[in-house]
Protein backbone atom coordinates (compact mmCIF):
# COMPACT_ATOMS: atom_id res chain seq x y z
CA UNK A 1 0.00 0.00 0.00
CA UNK A 2 1.37 3.48 -1.35
CA UNK A 3 0.95 5.09 2.55
CA UNK A 4 4.17 7.03 2.09
CA UNK A 5 4.36 9.18 -0.96
CA UNK A 6 0.59 9.67 -2.24
CA UNK A 7 -1.08 11.76 0.66
CA UNK A 8 -3.36 13.91 -1.15
CA UNK A 9 -4.15 17.16 1.16
CA UNK A 10 -7.74 18.42 -0.36
CA UNK A 11 -10.08 20.77 0.70
CA UNK A 12 -11.38 20.61 4.30
CA UNK A 13 -14.70 22.08 5.56
CA UNK A 14 -15.71 22.55 9.21
CA UNK A 15 -18.69 23.78 10.38
CA UNK A 16 -20.65 25.29 13.02
CA UNK A 17 -24.15 23.37 13.92
CA UNK A 18 -26.67 24.64 16.36
CA UNK A 19 -26.70 22.33 19.34
CA UNK A 20 -28.36 21.63 22.68
CA UNK A 21 -26.46 19.51 25.10
CA UNK A 22 -28.23 16.25 23.94
CA UNK A 23 -27.86 16.28 20.83
CA UNK A 24 -23.73 17.61 21.29
CA UNK A 25 -21.38 15.43 18.62
CA UNK A 26 -18.76 15.45 16.40
CA UNK A 27 -19.57 14.06 12.94
CA UNK A 28 -17.25 13.65 10.21
CA UNK A 29 -18.99 13.87 6.75
CA UNK A 30 -17.52 12.68 3.51
CA UNK A 31 -18.24 14.54 0.52
CA UNK A 32 -15.59 12.78 -1.95
CA UNK A 33 -16.37 10.64 -4.83
CA UNK A 34 -13.88 7.75 -2.70
CA UNK A 35 -15.47 4.91 -0.01
CA UNK A 36 -13.23 6.53 2.88
CA UNK A 37 -11.75 4.70 5.66
CA UNK A 38 -11.54 7.48 8.93
CA UNK A 39 -10.27 7.94 12.04
CA UNK A 40 -10.07 11.25 14.49
CA UNK A 41 -7.68 12.21 17.33
CA UNK A 42 -8.67 14.02 20.35
CA UNK A 43 -7.21 14.87 24.58
CA UNK A 44 -8.53 12.60 26.82
CA UNK A 45 -7.73 13.34 30.01
CA UNK A 46 -4.04 13.77 30.04
CA UNK A 47 -3.23 11.95 27.03
CA UNK A 48 -3.80 12.17 23.42
CA UNK A 49 -6.39 9.89 22.11
CA UNK A 50 -7.14 8.25 18.44
CA UNK A 51 -9.95 6.26 17.70
CA UNK A 52 -11.33 5.08 14.36
CA UNK A 53 -11.65 3.26 11.58
CA UNK A 54 -15.08 4.63 10.72
CA UNK A 55 -16.35 3.28 7.00
CA UNK A 56 -17.93 6.62 5.07
CA UNK A 57 -19.68 5.65 2.08
CA UNK A 58 -19.52 8.32 -0.76
CA UNK A 59 -22.53 10.82 0.72
CA UNK A 60 -22.43 9.37 4.31
CA UNK A 61 -22.33 11.82 7.49
CA UNK A 62 -21.23 9.80 10.76
CA UNK A 63 -20.68 10.94 14.47
CA UNK A 64 -17.72 9.74 15.57
CA UNK A 65 -18.11 11.48 19.13
CA UNK A 66 -21.25 11.71 20.91
CA UNK A 67 -19.91 13.42 24.35
CA UNK A 68 -19.94 17.07 23.38
CA UNK A 69 -17.17 18.87 21.49
CA UNK A 70 -15.27 21.63 23.88
CA UNK A 71 -13.27 23.77 22.09
CA UNK A 72 -9.54 23.24 21.55
CA UNK A 73 -7.79 21.06 18.97
CA UNK A 74 -8.59 18.13 16.86
CA UNK A 75 -6.90 15.98 14.75
CA UNK A 76 -8.56 14.23 11.75
CA UNK A 77 -7.47 11.79 8.83
CA UNK A 78 -9.06 9.77 6.12
CA UNK A 79 -7.98 7.64 3.02
CA UNK A 80 -9.60 5.63 0.51
CA UNK A 81 -10.62 1.97 0.72
CA UNK A 82 -8.09 0.02 -1.18
CA UNK A 83 -10.64 -1.13 -3.81
CA UNK A 84 -10.25 1.78 -5.42
CA UNK A 85 -8.09 1.83 -8.27
CA UNK A 86 -4.86 4.28 -8.25
CA UNK A 87 -2.63 5.16 -5.98
CA UNK A 88 -3.44 5.74 -2.45
CA UNK A 89 -6.04 9.12 -2.11
CA UNK A 90 -5.83 10.59 1.79
CA UNK A 91 -7.14 13.87 3.87
CA UNK A 92 -3.83 14.52 5.56
CA UNK A 93 -1.79 16.86 7.69
CA UNK A 94 1.85 17.09 9.34
CA UNK A 95 0.62 15.68 12.62
CA UNK A 96 1.46 11.74 12.85
CA UNK A 97 -0.33 9.67 15.27
CA UNK A 98 -0.81 6.03 16.12
CA UNK A 99 -3.21 3.97 14.25
CA UNK A 100 -4.04 0.33 14.07
CA UNK A 101 -4.11 -0.77 10.12
CA UNK A 102 -7.00 -3.12 10.36
CA UNK A 103 -10.37 -2.79 11.98
CA UNK A 104 -11.37 -0.54 14.97
CA UNK A 105 -9.10 0.98 17.25
CA UNK A 106 -8.86 2.92 20.62
CA UNK A 107 -5.75 4.57 21.51
CA UNK A 108 -4.65 6.21 24.20
CA UNK A 109 -0.43 5.54 24.27
CA UNK A 110 0.78 7.38 21.32
CA UNK A 111 4.17 5.87 22.16
CA UNK A 112 3.37 2.44 20.94
CA UNK A 113 3.65 3.51 17.23
CA UNK A 114 6.48 5.50 17.68
CA UNK A 115 9.65 3.51 16.19
CA UNK A 116 6.53 2.34 13.54
CA UNK A 117 5.51 4.17 10.50
CA UNK A 118 3.52 1.78 9.23
CA UNK A 119 1.28 2.06 12.32
CA UNK A 120 0.94 5.98 11.76
CA UNK A 121 -0.96 8.62 10.12
CA UNK A 122 -0.30 12.18 9.59
CA UNK A 123 -3.00 13.76 10.66
CA UNK A 124 -4.46 17.12 9.95
CA UNK A 125 -5.48 19.45 12.72
CA UNK A 126 -8.71 21.47 13.59
CA UNK A 127 -9.51 24.20 15.66
CA UNK A 128 -12.84 24.09 17.79
CA UNK A 129 -14.02 27.83 18.67
CA UNK A 130 -16.54 28.07 21.81
CA UNK A 131 -18.88 29.20 18.99
CA UNK A 132 -19.45 25.73 18.08
CA UNK A 133 -21.91 25.39 21.03
CA UNK A 134 -20.65 21.52 21.76
CA UNK A 135 -21.52 20.59 18.07
CA UNK A 136 -19.02 20.72 15.37
CA UNK A 137 -18.75 18.57 11.55
CA UNK A 138 -15.41 18.22 9.79
CA UNK A 139 -16.20 17.30 5.84
CA UNK A 140 -13.78 15.58 3.15
CA UNK A 141 -14.29 16.83 -0.15
CA UNK A 142 -12.90 17.03 -3.57
CA UNK A 143 -11.73 19.81 -6.10
CA UNK A 144 -15.19 19.33 -7.26
CA UNK A 145 -16.81 20.52 -4.53
CA UNK A 146 -19.37 17.60 -4.63
CA UNK A 147 -22.62 18.07 -2.06
CA UNK A 148 -23.74 14.80 -0.23
CA UNK A 149 -26.03 14.18 -3.03
CA UNK A 150 -23.65 14.30 -5.69
CA UNK A 151 -21.01 12.75 -3.71
CA UNK A 152 -23.16 9.30 -3.39
CA UNK A 153 -23.76 9.27 -7.12
CA UNK A 154 -20.26 10.53 -7.74
CA UNK A 155 -19.04 7.52 -5.91
CA UNK A 156 -21.09 5.02 -7.87
CA UNK A 157 -19.80 6.35 -10.77
CA UNK A 158 -15.94 5.46 -9.51
CA UNK A 159 -16.95 2.31 -8.21
CA UNK A 160 -18.30 1.05 -11.36
CA UNK A 161 -15.13 2.09 -12.91
CA UNK A 162 -13.01 0.28 -10.35
CA UNK A 163 -14.86 -2.69 -11.15
CA UNK A 164 -14.28 -2.51 -14.89
CA UNK A 165 -17.69 -1.62 -15.81
CA UNK A 166 -17.40 1.53 -16.89
CA UNK A 167 -14.98 4.10 -18.05
CA UNK A 168 -16.75 7.21 -17.58
CA UNK A 169 -16.09 10.48 -16.67
CA UNK A 170 -16.91 10.79 -12.55
CA UNK A 171 -19.18 14.39 -12.45
CA UNK A 172 -21.86 13.39 -9.69
CA UNK A 173 -24.67 13.46 -12.46
CA UNK A 174 -27.08 10.76 -12.64
CA UNK A 175 -27.20 10.68 -16.48
CA UNK A 176 -28.50 7.99 -18.57
CA UNK A 177 -25.66 6.00 -19.04
CA UNK A 178 -24.66 5.60 -14.93
CA UNK A 179 -28.32 4.80 -14.33
CA UNK A 180 -27.92 1.75 -17.27
CA UNK A 181 -25.14 0.82 -15.51
CA UNK A 182 -26.00 1.00 -11.98
CA UNK A 183 -29.74 -0.60 -13.12
CA UNK A 184 -27.52 -3.48 -14.84
CA UNK A 185 -25.07 -3.83 -11.60
CA UNK A 186 -28.15 -4.40 -9.13
CA UNK A 187 -29.85 -6.54 -10.89
CA UNK A 188 -26.64 -8.96 -11.82
CA UNK A 189 -26.44 -8.79 -8.12
CA UNK A 190 -29.62 -9.50 -7.32
CA UNK A 191 -30.18 -6.03 -5.35
CA UNK A 192 -33.32 -5.33 -6.89
CA UNK A 193 -34.50 -3.39 -10.08
CA UNK A 194 -33.67 -0.24 -11.26
CA UNK A 195 -30.88 2.80 -11.21
CA UNK A 196 -31.62 3.24 -6.91
CA UNK A 197 -28.84 4.07 -5.40
CA UNK A 198 -29.19 2.60 -1.80
CA UNK A 199 -26.76 1.65 1.24
CA UNK A 200 -26.94 -2.33 0.30
CA UNK A 201 -25.87 -1.29 -3.45
CA UNK A 202 -22.42 0.83 -2.38
CA UNK A 203 -21.79 -1.75 0.16
CA UNK A 204 -21.54 -4.42 -2.53
CA UNK A 205 -19.87 -2.36 -4.62
CA UNK A 206 -17.09 -1.39 -2.23
CA UNK A 207 -16.92 -5.00 -0.77
CA UNK A 208 -16.59 -6.39 -4.88
CA UNK A 209 -13.76 -3.48 -5.58
CA UNK A 210 -11.93 -4.25 -2.38
CA UNK A 211 -11.60 -8.12 -3.19
CA UNK A 212 -10.47 -7.67 -6.63
CA UNK A 213 -7.84 -5.46 -5.45
CA UNK A 214 -6.77 -7.63 -2.64
CA UNK A 215 -5.72 -10.11 -5.49
CA UNK A 216 -3.46 -7.50 -7.44
CA UNK A 217 -0.39 -5.36 -6.35
CA UNK A 218 3.01 -5.93 -5.43
CA UNK A 219 3.90 -7.38 -2.02
CA UNK A 220 6.95 -7.93 0.58
CA UNK A 221 6.88 -11.37 2.83
CA UNK A 222 9.48 -11.65 5.21
CA UNK A 223 9.74 -15.36 5.75
CA UNK A 224 12.48 -14.71 8.62
CA UNK A 225 11.75 -15.12 12.35
CA UNK A 226 13.27 -11.68 13.10
CA UNK A 227 12.02 -7.98 12.07
CA UNK A 228 12.90 -6.59 8.56
CA UNK A 229 12.45 -2.72 7.31
CA UNK A 230 11.95 -3.13 3.38
CA UNK A 231 11.73 -0.25 0.62
CA UNK A 232 11.09 -0.21 -2.48
CA UNK A 233 12.58 1.50 -6.06
CA UNK A 234 9.57 1.58 -8.79
CA UNK A 235 10.11 2.27 -12.20
CA UNK A 236 8.20 6.35 -13.01
CA UNK A 237 9.09 5.91 -16.84
CA UNK A 238 11.84 7.47 -19.00
CA UNK A 239 14.74 5.64 -16.84
CA UNK A 240 13.45 7.61 -13.77
CA UNK A 241 12.43 5.86 -10.44
CA UNK A 242 11.08 6.60 -6.93
CA UNK A 243 12.16 4.85 -4.00
CA UNK A 244 10.81 4.70 -0.73
CA UNK A 245 10.42 3.45 2.35
CA UNK A 246 9.85 1.80 5.43
CA UNK A 247 7.41 -0.94 5.57
CA UNK A 248 8.56 -2.91 9.03
CA UNK A 249 7.49 -6.61 8.82
CA UNK A 250 7.79 -8.90 11.58
CA UNK A 251 8.82 -12.55 11.05
CA UNK A 252 5.78 -14.16 9.16
CA UNK A 253 4.42 -10.64 8.00
CA UNK A 254 3.27 -9.31 4.12
CA UNK A 255 2.05 -6.15 3.74
CA UNK A 256 0.89 -4.72 0.07
CA UNK A 257 3.78 -1.67 -1.13
CA UNK A 258 2.34 -1.36 -4.46
CA UNK A 259 -1.89 -1.29 -4.75
CA UNK A 260 -3.36 -2.27 -8.42
CA UNK A 261 -2.49 -4.27 -11.30
CA UNK A 262 1.14 -3.57 -11.84
CA UNK A 263 2.22 -2.12 -15.42
CA UNK A 264 6.10 -1.99 -14.95
CA UNK A 265 8.17 -4.75 -15.54
CA UNK A 266 10.47 -4.63 -12.55
CA UNK A 267 10.85 -2.85 -9.45
CA UNK A 268 13.89 -2.76 -7.41
CA UNK A 269 13.78 -4.34 -3.79
CA UNK A 270 16.05 -3.32 -0.57
CA UNK A 271 15.73 -4.58 3.18
CA UNK A 272 17.34 -4.93 6.52
CA UNK A 273 17.38 -7.79 8.89
CA UNK A 274 17.91 -6.98 12.29
CA UNK A 275 18.81 -10.69 14.02
CA UNK A 276 21.55 -12.12 16.65
CA UNK A 277 24.00 -12.20 14.05
CA UNK A 278 23.58 -7.99 13.94
CA UNK A 279 22.23 -5.84 11.28
CA UNK A 280 22.79 -7.15 7.65
CA UNK A 281 20.98 -6.02 4.19
CA UNK A 282 19.76 -7.51 1.46
CA UNK A 283 22.45 -9.37 -1.20
CA UNK A 284 22.68 -9.13 -4.71
CA UNK A 285 21.91 -5.39 -5.02
CA UNK A 286 22.64 -3.87 -8.61
CA UNK A 287 21.20 -0.71 -8.56
CA UNK A 288 22.22 2.63 -6.23
CA UNK A 289 18.68 4.49 -5.08
CA UNK A 290 18.53 6.70 -2.37
CA UNK A 291 17.35 5.76 1.41
CA UNK A 292 16.98 7.46 4.57
CA UNK A 293 17.10 6.45 8.73
CA UNK A 294 13.39 7.42 8.84
CA UNK A 295 10.39 7.47 6.37
CA UNK A 296 11.18 8.69 3.05
CA UNK A 297 10.33 8.73 -0.74
CA UNK A 298 13.22 10.01 -2.97
CA UNK A 299 13.00 10.62 -6.98
CA UNK A 300 16.03 9.27 -8.71
CA UNK A 301 16.53 12.15 -10.58
CA UNK A 302 17.87 13.91 -8.19
CA UNK A 303 21.67 12.95 -6.08
CA UNK A 304 21.25 11.55 -3.28
CA UNK A 305 23.43 13.79 -1.63
CA UNK A 306 21.37 16.98 -2.52
CA UNK A 307 18.74 15.68 -0.59
CA UNK A 308 20.51 15.18 2.46
CA UNK A 309 20.25 10.82 1.97
CA UNK A 310 21.85 7.95 2.68
CA UNK A 311 22.71 5.34 -0.56
CA UNK A 312 21.73 1.58 -0.61
CA UNK A 313 22.01 -1.19 -3.36
CA UNK A 314 18.73 -2.10 -4.35
CA UNK A 315 18.11 -5.79 -5.86
CA UNK A 316 16.02 -5.80 -9.32
CA UNK A 317 12.90 -8.12 -9.26
CA UNK A 318 11.66 -9.19 -12.74
CA UNK A 319 7.51 -9.04 -13.04
CA UNK A 320 6.98 -10.31 -16.49
CA UNK A 321 3.72 -9.06 -17.49
CA UNK A 322 2.33 -10.20 -14.33
CA UNK A 323 -0.79 -8.12 -12.51
CA UNK A 324 0.61 -9.56 -8.82
CA UNK A 325 3.85 -10.47 -7.70
CA UNK A 326 5.48 -11.82 -4.03
CA UNK A 327 9.21 -10.88 -3.00
CA UNK A 328 9.80 -12.84 -0.26
CA UNK A 329 12.62 -11.91 2.66
CA UNK A 330 14.09 -15.57 3.06
CA UNK A 331 16.87 -16.26 5.49
CA UNK A 332 19.57 -16.27 3.23
CA UNK A 333 18.38 -13.16 1.38
CA UNK A 334 21.11 -11.13 3.25
CA UNK A 335 24.25 -10.88 3.34
CA UNK A 336 25.99 -13.17 5.34
CA UNK A 337 27.46 -11.88 8.78
CA UNK A 338 31.28 -11.01 9.33
CA UNK A 339 33.08 -14.36 9.94
CA UNK A 340 34.40 -14.58 13.53
CA UNK A 341 38.19 -14.58 14.03
CA UNK A 342 39.39 -17.90 14.31
CA UNK A 343 40.72 -18.81 17.97
CA UNK A 344 44.60 -18.58 18.27
CA UNK A 345 46.03 -21.63 18.25
CA UNK A 346 46.55 -23.64 21.45
CA UNK A 347 49.77 -23.14 23.34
Amino acid sequence: MRIFVLFLLSAVGASLLAATPADAKYSLCNKTSYALSAAIGYVDGDRLATRGWWRLRPGQCKVVLTEPTDPGRYFVYAEAVAGHKGPLRAWSGETPLCVENEGFFNLRNQEVCRDNPVAQRNFFDVEVTPAAGGNWQTDFAEAANYTVYSAEVAGVQRLLNDLGLANARIDGSLGRETQRLLASYRKEKNLGEGPVIDDATIDAMIEEATAREAKLGLFFCNKTDAQVWAALAEPLGEGRYESRGWWRLAGGECAKVVKGALTADHYYVYGVVEDARGERRLAGGDKAFCTSPVRFAAPSDTTCADQELDEGMFRRLNIGGAPAATFNFGPESFVAPPAEPAAPPAQ
